[in-house]
């Protein structure tokens, strides 16, 4: 049976997948994240570093990134933004999950649920070409307003992911670069010192102690910081501190009051987590946990 979708409404398989295609610039710097979906990210152009919890990818054109999506992340561009170029896709894991089981591929979530994130790179034409052609199709799946037969659309979307994992395993195997730490002095004490915030964020942290625990100066960690991921190192802790707190938000329910979540959390008084948690998500605290709740209980109600 034929059908067309409402072109305001988004279809059902669209809420699992979201695929771009070699968008180009960029027009605002993007915050610190994390999400349940899991991520593919292909760099084609200009001067990005990739910034996943405390490790740093200065990206090179060719290079892919996945990622579990659970690590805090973002794009770190530099210089002209204007070039910027890549592709991503998003998907819901739970999406692909049956037709995974049904065809004993399971493996194919290995790279995402054992290694949580990592990089690839191929320069290899005919592998490339062959990913893109998938990243294409799936980018227009993923956008279209209007099908025949919303069905036939999920099941096609379903069939290019799954071709598009296998590429994925098969570059795990063969192209999966490891961080050459030895060489990247500056990247090693930048994710050192991001490593010391996430370990001690729930305490007062002063730009001396980061100092004294490290042995670098004050005006080097401020510098060397900013210039690497884009942040300030307060600003660093406090979207971290920032995230923490919403998924305590998601995961205690009502068991935590706000309070205790903020002092968890680091904040130095209430009112100032409600003012920051405000400015950054839109709502209040409180205002956030009602509308998770209320997400929940229509699932369990569905």
């Amino acid at each position: 049976m034929k059908g067309h979708s409402n072109k305001n409404q988004k279809m059902n398989y669209q809420l699992s997948l979201v695929a771009y295609s070699h968008v180009k610039g960029q027009v605002a710097d993007l915050e610190f994240h994390s999400h349940q979906q899991y991520e593919l990210y292909f760099f084609y152009g200009g001067e990005c570093k990739y910034l996943i919890n405390n490790q740093i990818y200065d990206l090179q054109p060719g290079d892919m990134l996945f990622l579990d999506g659970l690590d805090l992340h973002k794009a770190h561009v530099t210089g002209n933004k204007e070039l910027y170029e890549r592709s991503m896709i998003h998907f819901s894991p739970e999406w692909i999950l049956p037709v995974l089981q049904e065809l004993d591929a399971l493996f194919l979530f290995d790279t995402f649920s054992q290694l949580h994130h990592g990089l690839f790179h191929t320069s290899n034409v005919k592998e490339t070409l062959e990913i893109e052609r998938l990243i294409n199709q799936l980018s227009l799946l993923s956008q279209a307003t209007e099908v025949d037969n919303e069905a036939k659309a999920e099941a096609k979307a379903k069939i290019l992911l799954i071709q598009l994992l296998f590429k994925v395993h098969e570059l795990e195997k063969t192209t999966m670069l490891v961080l050459d730490k030895g060489n990247e002095g500056k990247y090693l004490y930048v994710e050192k010192i991001a490593s010391y915030l996430q370990k001690y964020f729930k305490e007062v942290i002063y730009i001396e102690d980061i100092s004294k625990a490290l042995n670098l100066s004050p005006s080097y960690i401020s510098h060397t910081f900013k210039e690497s991921t884009g942040y300030t190192v307060m600003q660093y802790l406090m979207d971290y501190r920032l995230i923490q707190a919403k998924y305590l938000i998601e995961v205690a329910g009502e068991n935590k009051t706000i309070k205790e979540i903020s002092r968890e959390c680091g904040f130095e008084s209430d009112a100032h987590f409600n003012r920051f948690f405000k400015k950054k998500i839109g709502v209040t605290p409180n205002e956030y946990r009602k509308k998770q709740l209320y997400k929940y209980t229509r699932m369990i109600g569905e």
